[in-house]
């Protein structure tokens, strides 16, 4: 089971590789071997939403963002991706500084010393760098999806309120609202009981690995655009889904269910939020008032 908690000890999120100091929140599974950041494990403080009185923002500071698919997973990498370079060609520039003095001050010694020495390369970038790039591509192909949907209303990227994380994608249908969370994994997606006799305890699996936090990723900002909805349209149901880019769903494709979230692949997800409901006359109204209280993240 994941939990948000206080590590005991230093450790690195097992999704985009950040450090984590001692005594930050993070989510852990219950050995302690696993922790995901806040971020990756769908909140950045808490798993309680914000209150409405954070949610509150400015229509005309909202509407000067831009509404962009994958916008801040490309911005984030694209930081990363420049500090990493950075750092490399620092690394590159000080050992040809290093060879050009050891040279001069020992001729001899300093030319075997340079031999020996292996020469830093400029190489591939690293996992958890590449893994922004990989999921804004994610985020762009589900935006791509939506935008052959008719009757529906799309927000892309929006900041949770109060924290750094944000919510990949809001659609607004004729059924509903639904926050979509967007992955581009490989390998097979599976719903696996681990519980014992007379107790279902069903996990998310991708690739042979237990994603369940994935599920309750969704699940608070699920939470969160509920808060954002207001006493307004309270009566609007919210669902949760995840949309796997890229993974395996063997030979019958069927839609996977853990605890109220569906998770399916991108071609499924136009069907999924466009399907027919009594709400078809408020979509252009909810959507208004999301954008009203949700800021993009971009």
């Amino acid at each position: 089971m994941t939990k948000l908690m206080n590590i005991r000890r230093s450790a690195s999120c097992a999704e985009c590789g950040e450090p984590l100091a001692a005594g930050v929140q993070a989510y852990s599974d219950s050995t302690g071997r696993v922790v995901r950041c806040v971020v990756c494990g769908g909140s950045e403080v808490s798993a309680s939403p914000p209150s409405p009185e954070i949610l509150t923002t400015d229509v005309n500071v909202a509407q000067r963002h831009e509404d962009i698919a994958g916008g801040s997973a490309t911005h984030e990498y694209e930081k990363r991706s420049a500090r990493e370079l950075a750092k490399k060609e620092q690394r590159v520039a000080e050992d040809v500084a290093w060879r050009r003095s050891i040279k001069e001050q020992r001729p001899f010694l300093g030319r075997v010393a340079a031999a020996l020495t292996p020469v830093p390369q400029i190489g591939p970038e690293s996992q958890p760098t590449a893994a922004w790039k990989i999921g804004a591509e994610g985020e762009v192909r589900v935006a791509e999806v939506l935008a052959s949907a008719t009757g529906i209303e799309v927000l892309h990227d929006r900041l949770v309120p109060g924290s750094r994380a944000n919510i990949d994608h809001i659609v607004v249908g004729p059924s509903g609202v639904f926050v979509i969370d967007a992955k581009k994994y490989i390998g097979a997606i599976e719903v696996r009981d681990v519980g014992r006799q007379f107790h279902v305890d069903e996990r998310l699996y991708v690739n042979g690995r237990d994603r369940s936090a994935l599920v309750d990723g969704v699940l608070w900002q699920v939470d969160v655009v509920r808060t954002a909805l207001g006493e307004e349209f309270g009566s609007i149901p919210i669902r949760g889904v995840l949309c796997f880019v890229g993974g395996e769903w063997g030979w019958i494709k069927k839609q996977k269910r853990v605890k109220g979230v569906t998770s399916l692949w991108p071609t499924a997800l136009a069907d999924h939020v466009s399907v027919a409901g009594e709400h078809s006359q408020r979509v252009a109204e909810i959507a208004v008032h999301l954008r009203s209280r949700l800021k993009p993240a971009s």
